[in-house]
């Protein structure tokens, strides 16, 4: 009988956990899903950096997910392409998608990936309100 308060006392902390690594998960899903712009490929394809976290102030859980991507368009272009995009965000606002272009030093192991081609990283960001999740506090 002493293992049940132990169960429900995991069960209250972990629910909220899980809970936000679904809307994360489905969050990634949609972006996954989204046709990728002209000229671009997947370099890291169903494992993006993704991560549940407070940051910054606040009471609040930020979810954000790293893409590495392999294009052939300009900067701009790729900017101006997820610019565009409209996907929902973890509770159905608006996605925040932020693209980096670095130029990846000689021993980079993107510098030679496909002739002319050049890698991206790809963020897509959102927040919601903390709803009891340990790592958002």
């Amino acid at each position: 009988m002493v293992v049940l308060p132990v169960i429900g006392l995991f069960l209250l902390v972990m629910a909220p956990m899980w809970e936000n690594d679904a809307k994360l998960a489905a969050m990634i899903d949609r972006f996954e899903s989204h046709p990728l712009p002209p000229k671009t490929d997947w370099l890291e394809f169903k494992n993006p950096d993704a991560s549940i976290a407070l940051r910054g102030n606040g009471n609040h859980c930020d979810y954000r997910a790293r893409f590495t991507l392999r294009t052939h368009l300009t900067a701009r272009e790729l900017t101006d392409y997820y610019d565009d995009v409209k996907l929902a965000g973890v509770e159905g606002s608006a996605l925040a998608i932020t693209v980096w272009m670095p130029q990846p030093s000689e021993r980079s192991s993107y510098y030679n990936e496909g002739f002319g081609s050049r890698a991206a990283i790809v963020e897509i960001s959102d927040s919601t309100d903390n709803g009891w999740d340990l790592r958002c506090t």
